[in-house]
């Protein structure tokens, strides 16, 4: 089974997750909102990091991605149509807030037909765009789905900075997240987790069915 860690970084609070695979010895990172000792730990016991995999491009997702790359020495990936927000870093006025260094471009550029494992399972990209044009999701079946800022518990991510639509994102939650089993757990880019079949009930944001 996929050991999933939860640390949050960083001023805003950033879920960062750490999806570790004991049996290959590898781990996969989502999101790189700022450094962490956990990453330490990991690499005293031998764990190896294969990928930072990146849910979209919002400067307080991404502050550390440049020293965690260097760090684990690992590749990056990321949505094409998200590449426009880390080159805007460096005038971002958060940039100083969040200690953000200015990213390299990624080695990677995510599809829904991008093949990502951690050990022998499987990461399913969900291109689910509205909180951002290349706001991605990952779903591991058995683990749960990693929405970024699409989805958190009782919410929706904001769609009022550059490249947000609330009309595609709702599609995007309907659509495609809600298409999920029920008991799928939901990992938000903030705040707690949360269950597909609970959102689809409960969340005040989204009109279903």
């Amino acid at each position: 089974m996929i050991e999933v860690l939860t640390i949050p970084l960083g001023a805003f609070q950033v879920n960062c997750y750490l999806l570790i695979d004991r049996d290959s010895g590898e781990f996969t990172v989502i999101d790189a909102p700022a450094l962490s000792p956990v990453f330490n730990d990991l690499l005293s016991k031998r764990l190896r990091g294969k990928q930072i995999i990146l849910t979209h491009g919002h400067i307080d997702h991404i502050a550390a991605l440049k020293p965690l790359k260097e760090k684990l020495g690992c590749k990056v990936a990321m949505h094409k149509e998200d590449f426009f927000l880390l080159n805007h870093v460096a005038e971002n006025p958060f940039r100083e807030m969040l200690q953000a260094s200015i990213p390299q471009e990624p080695d990677e550029w995510l599809t829904e037909t991008s093949e990502l494992t951690v050990g022998t399972f499987p990461i399913h990209v969900i291109h689910t765009p509205g909180h951002t044009p290349g706001s991605v999701s990952f779903y591991i079946p058995g683990t749960g789905v990693f929405t970024g800022d699409a989805l958190f518990r009782e919410s929706v991510g904001r769609t009022d900075l550059p490249g947000g639509n609330t009309g595609v994102l709702m599609e995007s939650i309907r659509e495609k997240l809600f298409a999920l089993p029920d008991d799928t757990v939901v990992f938000p880019g903030h705040g707690p987790s949360t269950k597909i079949g609970h959102e689809k009930i409960h969340n005040p944001f989204i009109q279903y069915p």
